[in-house]
């Protein structure tokens, strides 16, 4: 993904850093973000047998995988290491190896509605891009994210309230310059909507349905 740092490097030299540190008085969620790494990588499509019905063929073709592990602290009062927060979003952005006419890059880009989250222990968010999806930008079905996928955002929402971010090119926001980008909404799918639903128990921390 080093084209995508050439390519949006010049957005940031005449940028302020982004603020990390609160506005005066401001009073931030009562959990701390710790992101530890982002993969994206593809998944192929699984095949599950059952008794009973008539067997269809089919070619398992390629999905978009985004996992973001990472783990979350709360105060004494709310559990410490044995406490967990109810809910926040993780915000996902990726940057796709395709342009529009206008010469704007492609950003596929969606929200996870994260409950439940466990602390003192790490924790996983899994995203989803379709085959479908893909096929339709790039007018064919094998999907590689090393070469379609040209860079990735991440950034957590409580109350409101960025609390982390993390992304391919370091910790700004490359998203918010959104004159740059084409932003592509309602493409991400959170696992529940996906054949991946029944899939690796505990591994990933509960979502909202859709």
């Amino acid at each position: 993904m080093k084209l995508f740092a050439l390519s949006i490097a010049p957005l940031f030299i005449a940028s302020a850093l982004y603020a990390q540190a609160p506005a005066v008085q401001e009073t931030l969620p009562a959990v701390k973000v710790d992101i530890k790494r982002v993969t994206v990588t593809e998944q192929p499509t699984p095949q599950f047998t059952a008794s009973n019905v008539k067997e269809k063929r089919w070619r398992p073709k390629n999905w978009i995988e985004v996992d973001v592990e990472f783990d979350i602290k709360v105060p004494v009062d709310a559990g410490g290491r044995n406490g967990s927060y109810s809910a926040m979003q993780l915000n996902v952005y990726l940057a796709l190896q395709h342009m529009t006419k206008d010469g704007k890059r492609e950003v596929i880009t969606g929200t996870l509605d994260l409950l439940n989250i466990p602390a003192g222990e790490t924790c996983h968010a899994l995203a989803y891009v379709s085959p479908a999806t893909m096929r339709s930008i790039f007018l064919k079905d094998n999907v590689t994210a090393s070469t379609d996928i040209q860079g990735w955002g991440v950034e957590f929402i409580a109350e409101g309230k960025r609390i982390a971010g993390d992304s391919s090119v370091g910790k700004s926001p490359w998203w918010e310059k959104t004159e740059n980008f084409a932003m592509l909404q309602g493409s991400l799918l959170n696992k529940l909507q996906t054949p991946f639903a029944p899939l690796w128990g505990d591994y990933d921390v509960p979502v909202k349905a859709k």
